[in-house]
């Protein structure tokens, strides 16, 4: 018997097992992801609603009428509980301009920020509580709707922060150096502090460039004490300590296909009382963390040179990138054309969706769509 012969046969036996039970242990990236729309809610309404809060245990739905500034909120039969217009100049009113997002608590209030403070109604409309900032604060360019979403952390909300006006212009260094992403509340002290600059190592920040406010419009969502951040059409990651002073723990190039990020302008031709919005420009609109995932709503842009694809409509749509908590690609996901690109939330593992405006005729309805990403095995 050649013994050396048998133990070598041994031991690449004993090999290919310990290989094979590795490879069986190892956590598997699916990358075969669907998306499935698993229910639907109608809601009757001629006008424009934004979604801006569901609670499914509740069956609460909050819409915002942005035409005519009414909040409204309906049960999952699409029901009209509540139909709130606080924009006027009643002793309760939150003013004209929502900054974010209002939310539907626990006991079935609404709570919200608008540019008078911390605001509180119950179910019928009522106002429970108002708290004013504590001190003038700058007025923020805000979005009532799910793409702009108030997020809270430990009691501290957190929204979008962009300051509509400021010292500075687009053509000057020191714009690009203060401006800030985000705002950071708390309705216990009744302050909002603006936080997270623009990186250093930004393209926004290393070029002559001039860039619009809507091409540095950021996105961000929270995860385990952290802020993931995108700043408009710069294709990174940025993930901060959500505690003070916010430090920077990684910036990760996020890996769109065939993604064409905005030029700007040249800053010596750039009118600064002009706004040059970059159609071509590829921009990512919403970000949120769902179960394993963080998931970027995204349109990849298209080389400005190429004029004609203005004309191509349909050729560059709106996609969804889903990536792990590290901003590593896990896949691309095509976008069902029934389902808005920005304005989706996630409650209770589960997604929700608001319908696409229907563009070419006017609807007396609009539809939230509940939504599962599925591994299709």
């Amino acid at each position: 018997m050649n013994v050396s012969k048998h133990l070598t046969l041994l031991s690449i036996g004993v090999l290919s097992l310990l290989l094979l039970s590795c490879q069986e242990g190892k956590t598997q990236t699916p990358t075969n992801l669907s998306i499935e729309i698993t229910d639907s809610i109608r809601i009757d309404y001629l006008g424009l609603l934004d979604l801006m809060d569901i609670q499914p245990k509740m069956e609460r739905l909050l819409l915002h009428d942005r035409q005519r500034g009414i909040i409204l909120m309906t049960d999952f039969n699409g029901n009209p509980l509540l139909n709130m217009d606080k924009g006027g100049d009643q002793k309760d009113s939150y003013g004209r301009f929502l900054w974010s997002t209002a939310n539907i608590k626990e006991n079935e209030h609404i709570s919200l920020v608008s540019q008078k403070g911390f605001f509180e109604f119950d179910s019928k409309g009522n106002l429970a509580k108002h708290k004013p900032f504590k001190e003038e604060v700058p007025f923020f360019a805000g979005r009532a709707a799910a793409d702009s979403e108030l997020m809270e952390h430990n009691g501290i909300l957190f929204q979008k922060g962009l300051v509509a006006w400021g010292e500075y212009n687009k053509t000057q260094d020191e714009y690009y150096d203060q401006f800030q992403l985000l705002v950071k509340f708390d309705p216990e002290k009744g302050t909002a502090e603006r936080i997270i600059n623009l990186e250093k190592n930004s393209p926004f920040r290393n070029s002559r460039r001039s860039y619009e406010i809507s091409e540095m419009n950021p996105c961000f969502t929270i995860f385990e004490d952290k802020l993931f951040v995108i700043a408009g059409t710069d294709p990174h990651l940025n993930v901060y300590d959500i505690h003070s002073p916010h430090q920077l723990l990684d910036r990760k190039r996020i890996d769109y296909p065939n993604y064409t990020m905005g030029e700007g302008e040249d800053r010596g031709k750039a009118d600064p009382k002009s706004i040059a919005i970059d159609m071509s420009a590829g921009r990512t609109y919403t970000l949120k963390a769902y179960k394993d995932y963080l998931i970027a709503s995204y349109n990849p842009g298209y080389d400005s040179m190429n004029k004609e694809k203005y004309k191509m409509e349909g050729k560059y749509p709106n996609t969804l990138l889903l990536m792990n908590h590290q901003g590593e690609t896990i896949q691309s996901l095509a976008l069902p054309d029934k389902l808005d690109h920005r304005q989706f939330l996630v409650r209770d593992g589960k997604l929700w969706w608001l319908s696409k405006l229907n563009s070419e005729k006017e609807e007396d309805f609009i539809q939230i769509y509940k939504v599962e990403i599925i591994n299709k095995k």
